[in-house]
């Protein structure tokens, strides 16, 4: 990926864009081999007698402030084609007839649970999978119980919430991002989670739609951070807060962190560096291939452009839809950006499994350390693009903290030209469960798949 300047998203749809710089990367190595996953009906890639798991990528520049900035970049990966796993009790509705993806050789994917308009996700501690449906205002929770790679339960663990999104743990606590404010519920391993304490209330009002999903993120020091979505496409918004991200104290006191990003999907604090990264999605109708969309690290006080300048591949340029302000786009903060209009939704790192993470069944979790920095981001894909882009799921190497461009690691939901229409799924978030496996939410096939290492 590449140091840029904006992207785009819409309505059911985000997007995305690459960024990053030019130093070679080394191409992932296989583990000692594991043994084959036992889960019913795995879709497997076969891996080649090298084992090397997918392309090389370029490593990226760091994200800090410079006179000039790169425009998006992406890598083009290995991809072998599998079918789906789908067990006997998942075979109805969209998987009631074999699915193909492509996906990075060595890797394996089949269908965990099904969850319908399944957005959002979080790990408890105990390794169940918290999964948000905003629009019916609840979370529910998927367990695998005997190892298997299935989840054999599903439960709902809060109802009655108002549009649910961001999750994050703390000091016992499950902190829940709705519409117009953040609860926490302290919870108790495995049984469930308590009543709500409120600890941050009148957040911009809104009703449920795609941008005013709120993500949530808590630091080390345990300061919370939410990003509140624009009204609009481009606009001069009534209510400041729109278009920025928040930083709150544990107390709840808050003040501006950044702004200039029209719509943040999601935000993940780095394990490394400790830099605050966004999922971002860019304004609409400038082009096929502008503005990249913002993923990487913000900086504290920084402003990225939005309403009134994006970049155009070349340099920072004014949005002439906006009247008025910053006409030169002077003071703009570079960030690291990906395929406009892909529509990055989901954002996690991973850190590494610390084991071989098989079950007493055979189900093998764990993705090679060699992937340990990289940051995991899932494409819900664009929806007014010439010829679609996104419905996948990209890694971007970034041990350091400095975003490499973006390589394929699942990408094949789109099977038609153009976009929402020609997908039976969209990727929305990324997660690593306690087995070291990745987990990704679809919203449109409404399931959850789980995604490992097999060699």
């Amino acid at each position: 990926m590449v140091a840029c300047g904006g992207a785009a998203d819409q309505p059911a749809a985000q997007q995305a864009a690459p960024a990053g710089g030019q130093q070679q990367r080394q191409a992932p190595r296989a583990p000692e081999p594991a043994p084959a996953a036992q889960a019913p009906a795995v879709a497997q890639a076969a891996a080649p007698a090298s084992a090397a798991a997918g392309a090389g990528a370029a490593q990226g520049q760091p994200a800090a402030p410079r006179a000039a900035v790169a425009a998006a970049r992406h890598v083009a990966t290995d991809l072998a084609p599998v079918t789906v796993g789908v067990p006997a009790p998942f075979r109805r509705g969209p998987f009631a007839q074999d699915r193909q993806l492509q996906i990075q050789r060595g890797f394996s994917i089949s269908v965990f649970g099904l969850v319908p308009r399944a957005r959002s996700m979080a790990v408890t501690p105990w390794g169940e999978l918290l999964v948000t449906q905003p629009n019916q205002g609840q979370i529910v929770g998927l367990t695998d119980g005997d190892g298997d790679g299935v989840a054999e339960q599903t439960r709902v663990v809060a109802q009655g919430l108002e549009c649910p999104y961001g999750m994050d743990f703390r000091d016992g606590h499950l902190y829940v991002a709705q519409s117009t404010r953040v609860d926490r519920f302290a919870f108790g391993e495995p049984a469930g989670f308590g009543k709500a304490e409120r600890v941050v209330s009148a957040l911009p009002p809104s009703g449920c739609a795609p941008h005013h999903y709120r993500p949530l993120a808590i630091d080390a020091a345990g300061n919370l951070y939410v990003a509140f979505g624009s009204s609009c496409n481009v606009c001069v918004e009534a209510d400041a807060r729109r278009g920025t991200v928040w930083q709150y104290t544990p107390d709840g006191n808050g003040r501006e962190y950044a702004r200039g990003l029209r719509n943040v999907v999601d935000l993940q604090v780095h394990p490394v560096t400790g830099q605050l990264w966004v999922a971002t999605n860019e304004r609409d109708s400038l082009g096929d291939d502008v503005p990249p969309e913002p993923v990487g690290p913000v900086q504290e006080g920084a402003d990225y452009g939005w309403p009134f300048c994006f970049w155009n591949g070349a340099g920072w340029q004014q949005d002439t839809r906006v009247p008025g302000r910053n006409p030169t786009c002077q003071g703009l903060t570079p960030y690291n950006g990906i395929q406009a209009h892909s529509a990055p939704l989901g954002l996690t790192f991973y850190q590494g499994s610390g084991g071989a993470a098989t079950s007493a069944s055979g189900a093998t979790g764990r993705v090679p350390d060699d992937y340990v920095g990289t940051a995991f981001v899932g494409l819900h894909g664009s929806w007014n693009r010439t010829e679609g882009t996104g419905f996948k799921v990209v890694r971007i190497p970034a041990a350091d903290g400095n975003p490499a461009p973006a390589e394929d690691l699942i990408a094949g939901w789109l099977t038609g030209p153009r976009g929402p229409g020609d997908a039976w799924g969209r990727p929305v978030d990324v997660k690593v469960g306690v087995d070291g496996a990745l987990y990704v939410s679809d919203d449109v096939a409404g399931a959850v798949y789980r995604v490992w290492w097999s060699g």
